[in-house]
């Protein structure tokens, strides 16, 4: 994406930043995400990654969209009901952002497809909501050697931490006894604005990598909606997890 007169003014509030400047938002042009889950996180997550100029969006997700979604999920809305959250979510930001490249695949994010898509990418992002799938992403992610922001939500809480593996912790470090998954998914609380604080922070956190800025690369933010807190637990990569193999393999 080329930085026109026009997109100058569109992101002329990020450019007189010093840690962004021409530059900086060149790069932003230029960079490829992949966003998992068109979702609560990924509905404000997708939203500033193109508001704030990342050229190239990819995202995943094979649900459609129903009643419950409307109280956190603003990519939609009341007369798009049964229809994929992916391809709505492309119209709405193309209508953020006209020049973004868009990549959508409506389809079950599983092992293989995972292989295959994140080598393309710079960064992933997880916005999904169950442990199968975000192990899945993690373990591409780590074979493939690129980062993904992961964050999850309930009720009034959250968490983020970004993986860059091979200099910190992976999500089999911060849940190394997770067990596969088995029944159907049971729904869980969550008040809308919860993912938005989130996803919010995921999109910035995409946007510090992409710069080369500082990024919670080692422990996981918490982040206390009902009591308004956030702290940061510091987490070593496990003994014998495949990231710690890379960690070892950099020093």
């Amino acid at each position: 994406m080329v930085l026109d007169d026009t997109l100058r003014e569109i992101y002329s509030r990020q450019i007189l930043m010093k840690e962004i400047g021409v530059e900086g938002q060149q790069k932003l042009a230029d960079a490829s995400v992949l966003v998992i889950g068109c979702g609560g996180l990924g509905a404000p997550t997708l939203s500033y990654l193109a508001a704030m100029g990342i050229g190239h969006l990819g995202f995943c997700d094979c649900d459609v969209v129903s009643l419950s979604n409307m109280n956190r999920q603003l990519l939609f809305s009341m007369d798009n009901m049964d229809q994929p959250k992916a391809s709505l979510a492309e119209k709405r930001l193309l209508g953020l952002n006209p020049k973004l490249k868009t990549s959508v695949y409506d389809c079950v994010f599983d092992e293989q497809l995972a292989s295959q898509l994140v080598p393309q990418y710079d960064i992933a992002v997880d916005c999904l909501d169950n442990f199968d799938t975000r192990f899945i992403l993690n373990d591409a992610c780590v074979n493939a050697n690129k980062p993904f922001v992961h964050a999850g939500i309930g009720e009034f809480y959250g968490q983020l931490m970004t993986i860059t593996p091979g200099f910190g912790p992976c999500l089999r470090c911060l849940f190394p006894n997770k067990k596969k998954e088995e029944g159907p998914k049971k729904p869980f609380g969550v008040v809308g604005s919860t993912p938005g604080v989130l996803g919010s922070m995921q999109a910035l956190e995409v946007l510090k990598f992409l710069l080369g800025l500082p990024v919670a690369n080692d422990g996981l933010v918490v982040y206390d909606g009902l009591n308004l807190s956030i702290e940061k637990i510091g987490i070593e990569p496990a003994a014998h997890c495949i990231c710690r193999t890379l960690c070892d393999g950099r020093r």
